[in-house]
């Protein structure tokens, strides 16, 4: 699964109040696994030679530490989310290596199941094959180990082997087939709700939805937010019929598309009214962040104002605010004549520079504290 679905996958669950309780799910399942381990060094299917109750009881600790981690800690990334499946998926089969006998250690892998739900329902297909794969080659080298150190014949382990592999391979596959379908319906209307169909980009839901998961992640840096207004836009439509105007349109959000960063965004928020909102470390990123969404606008055949706010994180009010004084720097730079961006400044209200005729010109006037994008 691409991360945008993993996002999608995220924003789901939390947005149905369901993230919180399924971490406690994780965790309690996680931490369970240690006194499943640790048991096993008194049983007698369990390790025998001192390495191997070493080796197990310390890959029986590991369990507890991750489970606590994720009962108290955000709900991971998607790369955090890989290394969870790897670090389980190993941890699991050389743990049960550690055992005595074929039954223990074939049974032991079962719990490579769990992994495999949770692959299917958070991670997707591409990931899961990387799992069915591993898990796979496991099993085969588990039952050649008990061929091997026990003497068994591949025929005796068949009966393990066989419901091993339905359980651990074939069922989270067909999970998945379930829900991928399910979730690809849901994207397809999320996206619906989220996207403008003219454009592509964001719709004004969609934008929020971005905006409050990107600031709820970002921690302390600095919030610059755009608002972009086309230049006698009714004109253009009138004169020249809504294809046209559909046209420009189209070709404003292209540019906005192309200066921005990934993880940034870029938003039709209805007629003729953009937005674009970045989260950058420094004063530097954020000119930065300006000066190429100036130039992109330099690049098209339409004029347009653009109002430019920045805000440090985390927000001291609401993002509607910061988003009204973008708003209304970009009046501003309309009230001028237009064809400029004027930048919200909180001592003065705002700082602006003339622009020629036809192009966007740079702010160069520092913002007082409070606010930066020098």
């Amino acid at each position: 699964m691409k991360q945008d679905m993993y996002r999608f996958t995220t924003d789901s669950l939390r947005a149905g109040g369901l993230m919180t309780p399924l971490k406690v799910v994780i965790g309690v399942l996680c931490i369970s696994m240690t006194p499943v381990v640790w048991t096993m060094q008194f049983n007698p299917n369990g390790p025998h030679d001192l390495i191997a109750r070493v080796v197990q009881f310390i890959l029986g600790a590991t369990p507890a530490i991750v489970g606590i981690m994720w009962i108290v800690g955000d709900w991971p990334t998607f790369r955090q989310s890989l290394l969870f499946v790897a670090w389980a998926d190993i941890a699991i089969a050389i743990g049960t290596a550690m055992n005595s006998g074929p039954r223990a250690i074939l049974d032991g892998a079962f719990h490579m199941g769990l992994i495999g739900v949770y692959i299917a329902f958070i991670l997707g297909p591409t990931v899961l094959a990387a799992h069915c794969a591993f898990t796979l080659a496991a099993m085969v080298a588990l039952s050649a180990y008990c061929v091997v150190t026990d003497h068994s014949g591949w025929g005796d382990l068949y009966v393990f082997l066989a419901p091993a592999i339905s359980s651990l391979i074939i069922l989270p596959v067909l999970i998945q087939a379930l829900i991928e379908g399910a979730r690809r319906t849901a994207l397809k209307t999320f996206q619906q709700a989220t996207l403008d169909p003219l454009t592509g980009l964001n719709n004004r839901r969609g934008m929020y939805a971005r905006t409050n998961e990107l600031i709820r992640n970002s921690g302390s840096a600095i919030l610059v937010a755009a608002i972009v207004d086309l230049d006698r836009f009714k004109g253009l439509n009138d004169r020249h019929g809504h294809e046209e105007g559909d046209l420009a349109l189209k070709t404003v959000a292209q540019a906005l598309a192309d200066c921005i960063r990934p993880g940034d965004i870029a938003a039709r928020l209805g007629g003729d009214e953009f937005s674009a909102l970045a989260v950058v470390s420094s004063d530097a990123e954020a000119a930065q962040f300006v000066d190429r969404l100036r130039a992109a606008l330099q690049d098209i055949t339409v004029t347009a104002s653009v109002g430019i706010v920045c805000r440090r994180l985390p927000l001291q009010d609401h993002i509607d605010n910061v988003l009204r004084h973008a708003d209304r720097a970009m009046y501003e730079a309309k009230r001028q004549g237009g064809n400029r961006l004027v930048q919200f400044d909180v001592a003065d209200e705002f700082s602006s520079a003339s622009a020629s005729e036809r192009h966007i010109a740079p702010v160069v006037r520092q913002q007082p504290r409070g606010s930066d994008c020098r």
